[in-house]
Order: structure tokens, then sequence, then C-alpha cells
């Protein structure tokens, strides 16, 4: 794993060709079954229990609604990027990437990418792996240390 900054590792950006992170299908799937159990049980649940069931479920259901129909999250090859910005993608090529970098906030790593008007904060689940492993294949793309 690299440091924040630091140089990729040997190898970490080779045969890499479009997609670079996407999250899971089968965790947005069941993120999907859960919202329907959710719904289902908000119909037989009281009205206190029903007015928490149901904004939580609609919104896990818009959540991995989101995961399924704009994959991948995150694609780059030599001459730029395009990210999943909410729910739009947002391309730009190297030039105009400001920065990429992991913050680590208290209990997780996060990647930004920095795109100069906008930016975009990528959890390790909406990456389906490690932002370390992510970053240092962009690096590699990018053809220098971010």
């Amino acid at each position: 794993m690299g440091a924040v900054g630091g140089a990729p590792r040997p190898g970490a950006g080779e045969n890499l060709q479009g997609v670079l992170a996407s999250p899971s299908r089968p965790a947005a799937l069941l993120a999907v079954a859960l919202a329907v159990l959710m719904l289902a049980a908000a119909a037989i649940a009281d009205p206190a229990g029903a007015l928490l069931l149901v904004p939580g479920a609609l919104l896990l259901l818009v959540l991995a609604m989101r995961d399924l129909a704009l994959r991948p999250v995150l694609t780059a090859d030599g001459s730029g990027l395009t990210v999943v910005d909410g729910w739009h993608r947002v391309s730009a090529p190297w030039q105009e990437v400001e920065g990429l970098r992991v913050v680590v906030d208290r209990r997780a790593a996060l990647l930004e990418v920095d795109l100069g008007e906008v930016v975009v904060v990528l959890t390790r689940r909406r990456l389906g792996r490690a932002p370390y492993a992510v970053l240092d294949e962009l690096a590699a793309l990018r053809g220098r240390p971010s």
C-alpha cells in the first residue's frame, strides 16, 4: 500500500484500460432486497414505525438503484478520467485533474478527485476496493505520482 502522495507501487498501472472502480453488484442487489423488505415491514408497522421505515427504505432504494445504474463509478485511461458525481458523469483530461489523494478521517479512507470546479469524494464501498489501490493505479495511468 503506497502512502498518500507517494509513488505508485511497481506494476500498479500495468494492463489497465477502462474500469478502475465500481461498487459491488451483489451488495447493491442486497440493498434493493432490504429496501423492499423494509417497505413491507412498514405496511404492517404502527404509524410511528412506518414513519421511520419508509424514508429509510426509500433512501436505501434510491442509492442502490444509483449504484446499479451508474456503473462504473470511476474509469480512466492514458488520456483522462471519468467519475460519477451524484447522478451524472464528469469527464476530464489529465491536464484538468488538479489532484488525486486519499483522505483519512476517523473511520475510513476516502479517494478525493479534484477536477477544479468539482471535487468528488468516493468511499471504499462506492469504489468496490481500497482507495489506496485505486490511487496507485490512477497515478500510474496519469504517468506521475499524485
